[in-house]
């Protein structure tokens, strides 16, 4: 069994300065009703209308804190769930069946639970609110005749206090139907819900996805992995708010083992984490020979000045975003790579560190050079094609003035999930297109058609299987004497890149 900090501070507050005022409103209300004797009528009304008062201002403050903190989110109704939710509390609460949904700091409330406490707001409160005001004030401030015509407005308050008491019945026994008898009172006394492992993971995971996304909502970039602060804010929201060791986190996990590469230096400059793919990237076997190296190990005069000079500016409070960087990997062969990193923080706003990540690039670099070439040698697509043809990662396609393909390369195919040429020769390249992909691409085609070349763009591929990938292109025109007489480029998978900028952004991520 685990822990997780579900209700905040001012949350715990009201509910229980709620249920205190409606247990008091309720039995001074019933003396004033007439039901029994306590305290004397005059008393009785004295009081009721005091905590009538105290009543009404908790719920203009609370409402003021839902709207302005976002927790209105978590009274819209949904209908997802609901029916499973209806079934689990008429039968499956009886045979230990599964909880249908589970509870996050962001998700509090089951469909039903969202349908009952609209309600309340909505219906039950104020129905109790207005009938209680125009009961205390209508004869003093309207008609001082109308006290017999009050009965009315007595019967809906009276209906409304025993909606309201039977609400509160139904939730404190519900409140029965937890992990324990006790364990919903007591998460709400102390804000932190017992659930199992499992459960706690998951709620754990969301929250601080939510908390990531929340933190870095307004900062520019588009939601990208290369956004500014994209940790230190996120994880310090999380630490400080939710109460959760994010290294216990199957999402740090997950961005820990993502597919790009993540590190953390110390201010000496020295590597303190490194992720699976960033030894990949590096050609390492294992994280020892990396931890407490120096970051300027292996490289280039000119590539210690450039990556010292990027240490000292996110040092010193800036952060860095797809900077180019070369590296010489560990057997000597060298790969570029975009570097965007952040400074991190202590909690007392001192930076004690960097980190960010590394997204390797040298596909894209090696078809740039061939692109190079190809323009040196004066269009010449034979000794263009040969550079493309030699890498496992760059495809390379033709397409005739016509619109059809004339040529692809095996990592085209590859990255298509098509088996053979012949599956896509001779076929239209608006094969397996969106329209507004497809009248995007058209206008690039003819663009190149008109003598252009077309820069490295990010655009979307619709592979053979169904799945969706993402690839940078590049187009060029194919020229036979003074004749432009088809289109050919290249394109680098960047579907790694895209979902791991969807994965921290997430509906609406980092």
């Amino acid at each position: 069994m685990k822990k997780v900090l579900i209700y905040k501070g001012y949350e715990r507050f009201w509910h229980w300065t709620q249920a205190l005022l409606i247990l008091l409103l309720a039995v001074t209300g019933f003396e004033v009703h007439g039901t029994y004797t306590l305290m004397g009528y005059e008393e009785a009304v004295l009081i009721h209308r005091n905590l009538a008062w105290a009543f009404i201002i908790l719920i203009i403050f609370t409402q003021f804190w839902n709207m302005t903190t976002g927790e209105w989110r978590q009274y819209v109704p949904s209908t997802e769930m609901l029916k499973a939710q209806i079934k689990y509390y008429i039968t499956g609460i009886f045979s230990n069946a599964p909880h249908p949904t589970r509870k996050t700091v962001y998700n509090k409330f089951n469909p039903l639970q969202r349908l009952t406490y609209l309600g309340l707001r909505i219906l039950i409160i104020p129905i109790v609110v207005l009938s209680g005001l125009g009961y205390m004030y209508y004869v003093s401030l309207v008609d001082q005749s109308a006290i017999g015509s009050l009965a009315p407005v007595a019967y809906f308050h009276t209906i409304g206090a025993f909606l309201l008491l039977g609400f509160v019945i139904g939730h404190v026994y519900l409140t029965t139907t937890g992990h324990k008898p006790l364990s919903a009172i007591k998460a709400m006394l102390t804000g932190w819900e017992e659930m199992s492992n499992e459960d706690a993971e998951i709620a754990l995971e969301e929250n601080l996805k939510v908390a990531l996304i929340q933190s870095r909502k307004g900062i520019s970039g588009k939601g990208s992995i290369e956004k500014e602060g994209m940790f230190e804010t996120a994880f310090e929201d999380v630490v400080e708010k939710l109460g959760i060791d994010t290294e216990s986190t199957r999402l740090r996990e997950k961005l820990l083992s993502s597919n790009v590469g993540y590190f953390r230096i110390g201010k000496d400059g020295k590597y303190q984490e490194v992720n699976d793919v960033w030894l990949k990237l590096y050609k390492c076997t294992n994280k020892k020979e990396v931890i407490g190296s120096h970051v300027t190990l292996d490289r280039t005069p000119e590539g210690k000045e450039q990556i010292m000079k990027l240490v000292n500016k996110i040092l010193s409070g800036e952060t860095v975003t797809g900077e180019r960087v070369e590296r010489i990997c560990k057997d000597g062969t060298i790969g570029y790579h975009t570097v965007s990193a952040t400074p991190v923080k202590d909690k007392d706003g001192n930076i004690v560190a960097l980190e960010g990540f590394i997204i390797d690039i040298t596909s894209q670099v090696e078809a740039e050079k061939a692109l190079e070439k190809k323009l040196e040698s004066n269009n010449n697509a034979n000794v263009f094609y040969e550079q493309i043809a030699k890498s496992d990662n760059v495809g390379y396609f033709r397409i005739g003035k016509d619109g059809f393909y004339q040529e692809v390369n095996d990592t085209w195919l590859k990255l298509y999930k098509y088996d053979s040429r012949d599956d896509i020769i001779g076929k239209h390249y608006s094969l397996s297109r969106t329209k507004e992909d497809f009248i995007k691409l058209k206008e690039s085609f003819d663009k190149v058609l008109a003598g252009e070349t077309i820069p490295l763009g990010i655009t979307r591929r619709y592979c053979k299987d169904g799945n969706i990938g993402y690839h940078s292109i590049t187009m060029t025109p194919v020229v036979k004497g003074n004749k432009v007489v088809g289109v050919e480029g290249f394109i680098v998978d960047k579907t790694d890149k895209k979902l791991a900028e969807e994965e921290l952004k997430k509906e609406k991520q980092i």
